[in-house]
């Protein structure tokens, strides 16, 4: 039995340098749809050739510890934190390229050093509890309810499908992280966040194993290796969470297409400082759950505000970033 992860994903205006992006900042000018289309085109291209170098980087591993009598499960977890630290490093690279030869930023150190860190940090803790949930799996024998493999008479609506379900249980479980204060100490990692880019896009361990419990797990159970029938919408899927927080405005949606799917601009305001964004923009890729939900606020092209909470300064080392949640409330 196989079971699979769910998502563990210009220069300015006028050429003028910009030292800190993550400040209000006017509208930009119309898009040009051709150079919106053909800037995803090469991102998306991009991103699905280094998901499928990880792939066969992560095979190519397993099959030389397994060579070298390696135990499976020590075999499995090392293949899987060498994929997930390579697939992150190389996706996130992807974006902080981008971000810095549109924004020409001077500083790289402060930009993304300790988003790299603690990234780094919940990736493999987020691993390795999936890695015991996942041989809890197998030990107990529960097969999912369908395999992806059995679904080809749905081929054609079982990507969207799958995302829908997928977006509609991350809104919720979204929505849940703010308004429940044990949930909420977790997830304010994530919000005191100050100019958030793609690197600086971190969140505490603690909400990443939230999500395998609630979002992941469930997922599993339901759909057998659903990501080789997605293709490229589960490639932008498992990129979404480094590009919604990217502060490039190149990378940024026209608007018509803002309504559809959420993009980095979009994402922005529900991370804002400002109290008239507060409880706003939790849809994580299909952004009409919002509007559905009532909990929408469309930005215009090019704001991206400040981002962080009023009182609660940013974690300053590891060992704070591990411990914070788990203090006085926040």
């Amino acid at each position: 039995m196989t079971y699979s992860t769910v998502s563990i994903v210009a220069q300015s205006e006028g050429g003028m340098e910009i030292d800190s992006p993550n400040v209000a900042s006017k509208p930009l000018k119309r898009h040009s749809y051709w150079r919106f289309l053909v800037t995803f085109a090469v991102l998306l291209v991009a991103a699905e050739l280094l998901l499928h170098l990880a792939e066969w980087m992560h095979h190519r591993l397993w099959v030389f510890l397994q060579s070298t009598e390696t135990s499976l499960v020590a075999a499995n977890l090392f293949a899987a934190l060498t994929n997930g630290v390579f697939t992150f490093l190389a996706v996130a690279g992807l974006f902080i390229f981008i971000e810095w030869r549109q924004l020409r930023f001077s500083n790289f150190r402060a930009r993304y050093r300790d988003g790299l860190v603690y990234s780094l940090t919940a990736l493999c803790i987020s691993i390795l509890v999936q890695a015991a949930a996942f041989n809890l799996l197998r030990l107990s024998e529960v097969q999912p309810l369908f395999a992806a493999d059995d679904l080809a008479p749905v081929l054609v609506i079982f990507p969207v499908l799958y995302l829908l379900i997928l977006g509609l249980m991350e809104y919720w479980l979204h929505r849940a992280l703010h308004y429940y204060d044990f949930l909420w100490r977790f997830h304010a990692i994530h919000h005191q966040i100050e100019e958030l880019n793609a690197a600086r896009s971190y969140s505490h361990f603690g909400q990443d194993i939230i999500y395998i419990l609630l979002i992941t797990m469930p997922l599993v159970l339901l759909v057998d290796a659903p990501q080789q029938h997605v293709m490229l919408v589960t490639t932008f899927y498992i990129i979404s969470n480094y590009y919604m927080h990217s502060d490039a405005p190149a990378l940024s949606f026209p608007l018509p297409f803002r309504h559809i799917v959420a993009d980095n601009v979009y994402h922005h305001q529900h991370h804002t400082i400002e109290a008239r964004h507060i409880g706003k923009n939790f849809a994580s890729f299909f952004s009409f759950f919002d509007r559905i939900f009532g909990t929408q606020y469309m930005p215009e092209n090019g704001e991206f505000p400040k981002t962080g909470i009023e009182g609660y300064p940013p974690v300053t080392s590891l060992r704070e970033y591990m411990l914070r949640p788990f203090g006085p409330k926040a």
